[in-house]
């Protein structure tokens, strides 16, 4: 028969583990203290509330947005396995962790290997589907989290992976680019509310586009923000219906006679990441490969700008609202190119681009 102090210690060690599993230590992310381990309900980027215990120190992302911010927040370690693309667009960051496979059919054994529960996802484009996101909780036990972290939610979404996160380290850094996001974005609109004009618009969705011009509608992220900082969209003034969808397919007659009429004022070109301006360019040209470009008054009138991807969605989107008040000739006092080498020197990125807007036709 065990004696009164064997058992007393036995108690004892058993309260130590169970307190023990109530807590867990944070480090690598500069936070070292003892964080009790809590349930928050995070709202994803289509209002549904989903609990979580947190912190969460295993993740994996199946969104790039999301996998960039981890970064900018200090917590890239965290990130224990990604898809492929994510992978292979941020290497130099994410180049050691498990590749879990395609963003659409994600390994879930793999997830599961790398130690992660909750998957990054995002909500509309690129994201898993209903299907894929059940057989994973109910297969692995695998928490799916909707956060887009681009355009009219972003700044929502990454306070919502702030508080999975728990990490004082992470609050602060987000607290430093909200401010340099929230400062140029208001610099950029404060200057634009007395432009005058309103011209309109057309914004290319170049990768949909190698045979007929795909343009993004009233509906789309970045319509709303182009038109937030000037202009209307010309798709609204040609009757073309929206729908449900965020892109619009006008008939390249219908973009000529508009354009005719004196009433394209501009055209945006998204570009596709690695591919050159002109290339880009060229893919809207072939969209009107029917009639000569050169008639074309908004080419005549030289308002046709190529905007690199990056900074058009996503954690540099702030450059995007500069280059695209700078097409409209509004005066920000910004310099687009000195944002973005200001945002890999404070956050820790190597990203390098041939270009950040270039104007056609080219001089």
């Amino acid at each position: 028969m065990a004696s009164s102090r064997t058992l007393i210690a036995i108690a004892c060690v058993a309260i130590v583990a169970i307190a023990g599993a109530s807590v867990i230590v944070l480090g690598g992310d500069g936070d070292n203290d003892e964080v009790e381990i809590r349930t928050v309900t995070i709202t994803d980027s289509l209002g549904k509330n989903v609990d979580v215990q947190a912190p969460v120190m295993k993740i994996c992302t199946v969104n790039t947005n999301a996998a960039e911010f981890f970064k900018i927040l200090g917590v890239e370690d965290r990130v224990v396995s990604a898809d492929s693309m994510t992978i292979s667009s941020l290497d130099n960051i994410y180049g050691d962790v498990l590749d879990i496979g395609d963003y659409k059919s994600p390994s879930g054994e793999k997830i599961v290997q790398s130690g992660a529960k909750i998957v990054i996802s995002q909500s509309s484009s690129r994201s898993l589907s209903e299907e894929t996101e059940q057989a994973l909780k109910d297969n692995y036990g695998i928490t799916v989290l909707r956060l887009d972290c681009y355009g009219e939610t972003m700044q929502q979404d990454v306070k919502q992976l702030l508080k999975i996160l728990v990490s004082d380290s992470a609050d602060k850094q987000y607290e430093g680019y909200s401010k340099t996001y929230n400062d140029v974005r208001d610099a950029v609109l404060n200057k634009a509310k007395d432009f005058p004009g309103d011209p309109s618009f057309l914004m290319l969705f170049t990768s949909m586009s190698s045979k007929q011009g795909t343009y993004y509608n009233e509906n789309s992220q970045l319509g709303k923000i182009v038109e937030s900082i000037h202009g209307h969209p010309a798709l609204t003034d040609m009757g073309v219906s929206p729908g449900s969808g965020v892109t619009s397919k006008p008939a390249a007659e219908a973009v000529y006679d508009y354009d005719q009429k004196g009433s394209l004022g501009y055209v945006f070109i998204r570009g596709v990441s690695g591919n050159s301006a002109s290339t880009d360019y060229e893919t809207w040209v072939k969209t009107l490969s029917s009639f000569s470009i050169g008639d074309f008054n908004v080419v005549k009138n030289g308002n046709v700008y190529v905007i690199e991807t990056d900074v058009l969605s996503g954690p540099r989107d702030y450059v995007g609202y500069v280059c695209i008040a700078e097409a409209f000739g509004i005066d920000t006092g910004l310099d687009y190119v000195s944002l973005v080498e200001d945002f890999n020197s404070k956050y820790g990125f190597d990203v390098k681009y041939g270009y950040i807007m270039t104007q056609f036709p080219t001089a």
